[in-house]
């Protein structure tokens, strides 16, 4: 089994913060930044690597659901 996870991030406005991609037939379209767990990795640690990975962005605060 895979394990991914994903971040709902929101501005001070509510919006949602999406990424856009391209996909295999060069379509675009928007997913939620995250990724696949690795191994022995928390959800907080695999959140922190993915959103500095895709988005260089550093966590100050993290509320997991």
């Amino acid at each position: 089994m895979i394990d991914h996870i994903a971040a709902l991030i929101f501005n001070d406005d509510g919006q949602l913060l999406v990424v856009r991609k391209k996909t295999a037939d060069n379509r675009k379209e928007c997913i939620l930044p995250g990724g696949k767990r690795e191994k022995n990795e928390s959800d907080e640690q695999t959140l922190r690597r993915e959103l500095l990975e895709e988005l260089r962005v550093e966590v100050k605060e993290l509320n997991l659901l």
